[in-house]
């Protein structure tokens, strides 16, 4: 069963977003003992994000459910519905747009941080504008792990460039580099975890 301790990776997106994260879940293990969320200003693409992401994951990735326990796996906020993450539960919310869209990442964030504290691992990638950046700093300040892109490496550098100007983050790190630093950081938690227990 998922309690408060279990790692939990979420991950927000927006413009040049798809390819992004191809390439980074690309670089996920299969056997990470960890549960991935993901919210994305897709467009168009937003309903069919599980079966691209499919194509470049070894972890099952599918939409997120109302009051579904979650467990290891890539979970995809679903078209106009934001994704809030509860102790071992998904929620879906059709409340009002924050940063003008819905689903949005501020929600996935600060929920996540709210009820995991240091046992999440928060990653901001390529964007405009600034959803995400008010979640981030949460994570941040329940003593998550906080990544953002590069912006030199981003397809659409603004967001983390908006994100870098609100927070100092715990790495800025180009894409391909992001996997090897969340696998280390999950090894971390996980020894915490044990050593508590």
């Amino acid at each position: 069963m998922t309690t408060a301790t279990t790692n939990v990776v979420v991950i927000g997106a927006s413009a040049g977003g798809v390819v992004a994260l191809q390439r980074l879940l690309n670089g996920f293990a299969a056997d990470w003992p960890t549960s991935v969320f993901i919210t994305i200003h897709s467009g168009k693409n937003r309903s069919l994000m599980p079966d691209i992401l499919n194509q470049a994951t070894p972890l099952r990735a599918s939409f997120a459910e109302h009051r579904v326990q979650f467990g290891r796996g890539v979970y995809v906020a679903p078209p106009d519905r934001h994704l809030i993450i509860e102790n071992s539960t998904t929620l879906l919310s059709a409340g009002p747009k924050e940063n003008h869209v819905r689903p949005a990442i501020d929600p996935m964030f600060r929920s996540a941080a709210k009820h995991h504290g240091p046992r999440v691992i928060g990653v901001l990638l390529t964007g405009y504008l600034y959803d995400g950046l008010n979640g981030l700093y949460e994570v941040h300040r329940r003593g998550g792990t906080t990544i953002v892109q590069d912006p030199v490496d981003a397809e659409v550098p603004d967001l983390p460039k908006n994100a870098l100007a609100r927070l100092q983050p715990d790495y800025v790190l180009p894409l391909d580099d992001i996997p090897g630093v969340i696998s280390r950081q999950l090894e971390r938690n996980t020894r915490s975890i044990k050593a508590r227990s």
